[in-house]
């Protein structure tokens, strides 16, 4: 598994001497800390680089693999102790220390490349969001000066206890067959084609689509991270965004549900019969509703929850970036005109299309220029400049039909239901929401 820990990095230029020291982005991938890579063609940083020269703020984009799923993440007492006794602390959570190593490479030998070490920005969408909010979390964080969190902060995949943990490997155990309280786990787990182990987690899981948890082991980070919202004071400017129908990708895990199973999952987090059945009246949610206006509502109410009511209390947290202009928050509302089931919606990594600018030949002329607005964004933030002139309590919102604007919360409340979040927010002195 660890053959697998490659680093990709795009320079403007050959570097020499005579060239300025370069910013630096680092671009976490994304996957539900479950699977994805560095290497698929998306994530090509060739034509950002590129545009970065063009508009002569060159930078130099790096991107690399971690361990995801059950290699990444793991943890259990028998893990905790082959650990402690190698010499080391912690448990779980190995994905996390791999973008940290990652991260200590671009710190030690990206200057021969041309590059900034101090001056580093880490930039995530989804699982990479997420692991960038866990990294401003972590008790030894690595070195970056900014941060963009695309779709995904630490509550959006909140970490789980080592008992929650525990419920998992013996679970894994059982699947391959394997005695947990035998001595030799680990080597028998070890045994088992990293292939197998992958295939076999959404069985265990008993989702479709699941997820990496990290684990809360007292170690990597001392404080829960989902109490967090607001950014270390060393931070120098956070970006934090998300698209505008981030829900649909719960759409199979939701096919075969019903309302009373809706409501019964529910209630299983909030664990409060009154806030749950609030919160589902809320997004307009009750049982007389057809089955497909039924999972649209939920999936817009999951695609809240998970990313955009976070997204929101991060912004209310950070009054004192807010204050110093170094703040920004964004929405990605354009529509897809590819031809699959996601077309005709602003759905979750629509954006990377349009920030890594690899796909223009099937964009017309309006997306390929909002594009180049895009990721010019990205670019001047990475040059540790403002992507955008907005004021407190505005949101840039790029789209729908290529259309780029700056909008206060009240011009956008009838798109984006802020006073709703708020009311969420609120319930539960401001716990409920975190148990979505």
């Amino acid at each position: 598994e660890l053959t697998g820990l490659v680093m990709n990095i795009v320079i403007p230029f050959a570097p020499t001497s005579k060239k300025r020291s370069l910013p630096v982005m680092v671009y976490v991938h994304g996957g539900s800390l479950l699977y994805g890579g560095a290497n698929l063609p998306i994530f090509d940083a060739v034509n950002l680089v590129s545009q970065s020269i063009e508009m002569e703020k060159p930078f130099i984009c790096v991107n690399f693999n971690y361990r995801v799923g059950l290699g990444g993440f793991l943890a259990s007492d028998a893990i905790r102790r082959d650990l402690r006794d190698d010499g080391f602390q912690g448990c779980g959570n190995f994905g996390f220390t791999d973008q940290q190593v990652a991260f200590d490479w671009v710190q030690r030998y990206i200057a021969a490349l041309g590059g900034d070490p101090d001056n580093v920005t880490a930039v995530g969408e989804s699982a990479g969001g997420i692991s960038i909010s866990n990294q401003l979390a972590a008790a030894h964080p690595p070195r970056f000066r900014r941060a963009v969190c695309m779709s995904g902060l630490s509550v959006s995949i909140p970490p789980w206890t080592m008992e929650q943990h525990e419920t998992l490997f013996q679970a894994v155990c059982r699947y391959f067959k394997i005695d947990a309280s035998q001595p030799d786990v680990l080597d028998r787990l070890r045994q088992i084609p990293q292939q197998d182990m992958a295939n076999a987690t959404p069985v265990i899981q008993g989702v479709l689509s699941g997820t990496g948890n990290p684990c809360f082991d007292g170690w990597f980070y001392q404080t829960d991270p989902c109490e967090i919202q607001t950014a270390p004071k060393w931070l120098e400017a956070l970006m934090v965004g998300d698209t505008y129908h981030e829900g649909v990708i719960f759409h199979l895990n939701l096919l075969d549900d019903d309302f009373a199973s809706i409501r019964r999952t529910f209630l299983k987090h909030i664990n409060d019969d009154d806030e749950t059945d609030q919160i589902l009246r809320e997004y307009d949610i009750h049982p007389a509703l057809p089955h497909d206006m039924l999972l649209e509502r939920v999936e817009h109410m999951c695609g809240d929850a998970v990313f955009k009511i976070p997204n929101y209390a991060t912004a209310l947290a950070n009054s004192a970036l807010h204050d110093r202009g170094s703040l920004f928050l964004y929405h990605f509302d354009q529509r897809s005109r590819l031809k699959n089931p996601l077309e005709g919606t602003a759905y979750h990594a629509h954006e990377l299309l349009y920030l890594f600018r690899n796909l223009e030949t099937e964009m017309d002329d309006g997306e390929r220029e909002m594009a180049r607005g895009f990721a010019a964004a990205w670019i001047r933030f990475c040059n540790g400049e403002a992507p955008w002139s907005a004021s407190k309590a505005e949101w840039k919102v790029w789209g729908p039909d290529s259309v780029q604007s700056v909008k206060s919360e009240e011009e956008d409340e009838n798109a984006r239901s802020y006073k709703r979040m708020k009311r969420i927010l609120g319930m539960g002195n401001g716990q409920t929401w975190k148990r979505w």
